[in-house]
This record gives C-alpha cells, structure tokens and sequence, in this order.
C-alpha cells in the first residue's frame, strides 16, 4: 500500500501511544462518614482585596492522617504511593498541606470527585488553578456567599466587568441571559450560555481537575489541560459551546461538523472507561473531537479520492495511446472504490473507518493501486481485540495523535516543534522569554521506555515513557529553570523538574503562540531529516537517508527488494514502481 503526502496528518512530537494501566482505578462516591476540619487560620475575605496569608493546615500525623483517610470518600481510590504521598503532605505543615485537605473537605461535600487526589507525585504539587478555586470556594463558603455568584459574578455593565475580571474570568451583566468571558487585557466577548450552564459545564475546581482512562488519546487530555490552564487560550474552550436551551452543541473553530447534547450530557451508551473523568465540558470536548475525527475522515477520504479522479482524468486526456489503458484501469478501480465506501457508510448495520498506518514518527491514511482503503471497525487491524466499538473512540484512541491538529481544530495557528536532541538550546532560550507562560502554551513528549507503552523513568515526578505533557518553564531569581509537568493522568497536580532532566526525560517540546487564536496561522512546520542511525542535527555534514516504510518499519531503499514493498512514502514520482524517489521522513 502507498502512503500519499496529503494524507499525513501529523509532523509534532507527542507521539501515540497506548494508555499503561497502572492508575485506572475509576472514581468512586460513597457519603463521607467524616469530614475534613476547616483550616484554623482568617481565610481571604471575598471581593476585599485585602490579602493574607492562606489558611494553615491542621496537624497531622501518619497514624492520624491514615485514621482520617479510612472514614473519608477518597478512601478506595486512594492506594499505595498515591496515599503515602498524600499522607506525608498532609503531615508537612506546609502549603501544599492547607491545599490537599481543603481538596479533601470538597470532595466530602460532593464539590469534587474522590479521584482528584490520585497521582499524587512524591515531588508534586497543586495546580495553581485549582488551588486558587478552593480558595474562591473557600472564601464564598466563609463569607457566607453563593459560591456560583463569587465564581460568576453580576456587574452593571460590560465595561466594568472588563475591568474587575482577569482574563479568563468570567461575568454576568445584570438583565442580561448570556455571560462574558475576558479574552485578553483590551476585549471581553459574550459567550453563547447563561452563568447556569456555564456553571454546569464548568464547575470552580472541577473544570481544572481533569484525568485521563485507559484510551490511548494522552495527546487530547493533555492539549484540553494546557489549554484551561492558560487564561488566554481557556477562551477557545468556553468559545467551543452553544447553547439551545437545555442543550449543547459544541464546534470546533476549524472542525468538520457542530455535536449536539441532549441536556448538556454524554449520552449513556458512552463506554466509561473510555472516557475522562472531570468537569462536563471537557467531558463533551473529548467526545466529540472523536465525534469530530469521524467526520474528518470521512471529509478527507471522499477529498483525496475525487482529486484523484479528477487528476487522472485530466492526465488521461493528454496521455499518449500506449498509457491511457492503464490510467482508465486505474480510474475505473479508484471510482470504484468511491462508490464502495459511500455504499459502505449508507448501510446501518456496519461501522467503517478509514484505515491509517503509523511508523513511529507520523500517522497515514493507507492506500493500495485504487486508492484509499477502508473496512469495518471491527476487522480494522488496529483495533485489537475488538477493544472499540465506536468509530469515535478508534480514531481518538487507536493510534493515539498530536496535539498540534487538536490546537488547530480549537483555532489556534502559531506552532513550533523543537526537537530536543538538538535545539536544546533554542527551547532554553524561548523559555527563558519574560512572559512566555503569558504568550505560550507548551506541551511534550518523553522518550520510548521499553516500547509504546507509559513506562515509570521519574515517577516522584509523575513521569513515564511515551507519554504527552503539559508544560510551563519556572525561571527562579538566580535564572535558573525548572520546568513543570503535568500528567494528563490527574491534571490536579503536577512536579518540577530541573532543565537538564527535563532533557534527559524528554525528547520534544511544541510550543503554540495563544495569540494566534482565531487568526488561522500557518503551522511552522520543521521537517528532521535522518541518518542511518536515526535523526541528525540540521547542521549536521552527515548525507540523509532516503527512507520509506515497509512492515511499520523504517527502511533504507537501497537495501529493500522493491517487489517486497508494501507502502511508500509519495512524491511525485512514487508510483513509478523501478524507480521510486522517497521524500524525508518527518519525526512525529
């Protein structure tokens, strides 16, 4: 089978991968037979703006820390190293302390869910995010406040609600239904919801405390917790919803269709486990980006085969005698297998999918001599083990993906990639930007640690193997940079990591510019070329090697029969079967 360039749908860093199995135990509710004690100290008083100091934590020790665990809801989720982690903090005495027993105190009032407190890293620490909603939560409570009112505020006009929120707030206008969102320093615009919907979908701490299953979609759950944790680019979240009364619909800027939700729910025929567990609207926002890649697929196949068609045709027109009863064979088998796909899809009784290769650096639409190929879902050979039963859930989960589509499909347009086995340098410069978590969202990935599977290489800091990350660079006074990473596993927390182990732990970084929201940038793409070895420097005097892919495996053409080849990578010369010219591979 031939792999055909326009069909290449990714070139970034965060590679596919499967979901590991070590932290999946499934949120649990049961009614708390305890609560957790209030903090001793004043708390910030709402709306006062006098600041002090956050509450201190009550004190703990092992023994009473693991007595108050066994009587409390997050009791069966938390196991092992996550409930040691989470009992030393809560003995510390320390910020972190005050910040994971007020986590606890919502989750027995039914604020949050049990599961928040899981990958609790050694070295982690609360999302600033959240721990700023516990306090918003926290002050309202102690205020004796609607927690919806201080999360949603009532202003008088737009104007002053422009200049009371921080961007990424957002304000209700008195005698009006629909909400505002502060977008940036000069502009606040009206979302397309009330402050109860809003309020449903994005619920204060909740919407921050996101968490991946057991889908191989890392590279999704990462990007949509990068996006909420920069106040610039949560508007392209909030943006991506309309509401119809007590329903939604969701849209990607850039997407291929509108998903709608009866009563801002997922549908119950949803599989659990294939789902992330977290606020409603990141919930809807996973689904149908699934949803989504549905119609992509279906959008690009019906494109790439009519221009197929139409290209051959034109070349038929103009084809010597002796060619032209090769080109209408080949015309004929790719109309053919248009109109086998369109039948396909007509037919309720069967589920079909595209079918898509991956070489370890990118993620291909699969060809033979007529064309695109496609199957049912369930002999897809990618789908093992009949693991999917939506199309939705295959493509969003099967081979995993890249971030870089999901930040198109949400708007945004200015993307970097950075391979860091030689742009170290680079990236450490542009982290270093004064701002750049203002101005940048940043994600990456980690080197393979035995094979495609999330394996432990610095699990005190929640990181493993093959696996996509959220990441803001920490400039401390002396210079120095940390860089923070959050796993997609539990976006509660995260760890910082000293630079030259975020070097040793990973091997991209994708930096996007929030600024490009809505501005349909083009994507920066940055090819690698390879040696015989794997990737060489841009300014390396070592001549690439031309590859193409047989078996999943790259390959060097000068040692391959040709009659054993069974997909290449296509220029324009591809088809030409003795003499076939590779273009360089691109690193996913």
């Amino acid at each position: 089978m031939q792999v055909n360039k326009v069909s290449a749908v990714a070139f970034t860093g965060i590679k596919n991968t499967q979901k590991a199995e070590k932290k999946q135990t499934q949120a649990v509710s049961t009614n708390p037979m305890q609560k957790v004690p209030m903090p001793s100290a004043q708390l910030m008083q709402v709306m006062s703006g006098v600041k002090v100091s956050r509450p201190e934590p009550t004190k703990y020790t092992p023994e009473t820390a693991e007595k108050f665990l066994e009587n409390h809801p997050a009791n069966k989720v938390l196991k092992g190293e996550d409930r040691d982690n989470v009992k030393k903090v809560m003995c510390s005495g320390t910020k972190e302390a005050a910040n994971v027993q007020m986590q606890l105190s919502l989750i027995a009032d039914g604020d949050l869910e049990p599961s928040t407190v899981k990958c609790y890293w050694a070295t982690g620490k609360m999302n600033k995010n959240l721990a700023k909603d516990i306090d918003m939560v926290y002050e309202a409570k102690k205020a004796g406040k609607n927690v919806n009112d201080v999360y949603v505020p009532t202003v008088k006009s737009k104007s002053e609600g422009h200049k009371s929120a921080k961007v990424g707030d957002v304000f209700k206008v008195d005698k009006e239904d629909k909400i505002y969102v502060k977008a940036n320093d000069k502009e606040s615009r009206q979302l397309n919801m009330d402050k109860d919907m809003f309020v449903k979908l994005f619920p204060p701490a909740k919407r921050f405390t996101t968490q991946q299953r057991s889908i191989g979609d890392c590279y999704l759950v990462s990007t949509l917790g990068t996006l909420m944790n920069n106040p610039k680019a949560r508007v392209a979240v909030y943006e991506a919803f309309n509401q119809d009364g007590k329903d939604v619909t969701v849209k990607f800027k850039n997407g291929f269709g509108e998903y709608k939700y009866k009563n801002a729910e997922l549908p119950k025929d949803r599989v659990e486990k294939y789902s992330l567990a977290g606020s409603t609207g990141i919930r809807l926002l996973e689904d149908a980006y699934g949803l989504d890649s549905v119609n992509k697929a279906d959008t690009m196949f019906k494109k790439i085969m009519n221009e197929r068609i139409d290209a051959k045709e034109k070349e038929l027109a103009k084809a010597p005698m002796a060619k032209k009863p090769e080109l209408m064979e080949s015309i004929k088998g790719h109309k053919q297998r248009l109109a086998d796909y369109n039948k396909a899809k007509a037919d309720p009784n069967r589920t079909i999918v595209v079918c898509r290769d991956d070489n370890y650096y990118n993620i291909f639409y699969e060809e033979d001599k007529n064309g695109l190929v496609f199957t049912d879902l369930k002999k897809d050979p990618d789908n093992k083990e009949d693991k999917f039963q939506r199309a939705a859930d295959f493509y969003r989960g099967s081979l995993g993906g890249y971030n870089f589509e999901v930040l198109q499909r949400f708007g945004f347009g200015g993307f970097r990639q950075w391979n860091l086995n030689f742009e170290a340098d680079k990236v450490k410069d542009m982290m270093m930007k004064p701002n750049f978590n203002e101005d940048y969202i940043m994600t990456g990935g980690t080197r393979a640690s035995g094979g495609r599977t999330e394996n432990p290489v610095a699990e005190a800091a929640g990181v493993y193997g093959f696996h996509a990350y959220t990441l803001e660079p920490q400039v401390g006074k002396n210079g120095e940079l940390k860089v923070r990473c959050t796993n997609p596993w539990n976006t509660s927390y995260n760890a910082d990591i000293d630079y030259d182990k975020f070097l040793e732990y990973y091997d991209s970084a994708s930096v996007c510019d929030v600024n490009s929201y809505g501005k349909n940038l083009p994507l920066e793409e940055q090819p690698v070329k390879y040696g015989k070895k794997g990737p060489i420097a841009p300014d390396s005097k070592e001549e690439p090697v031309t590859w193409y892919i047989t078996n999943k495996k790259p390959v060097d053409v000068k040692k391959v029969n040709m009659k054993n080849v069974k997909t290449v990578a296509e220029t324009k010369e591809a088809n030409e079967a003795k003499n076939v010219k590779v273009a360089e591979t691109k690193k996913a």
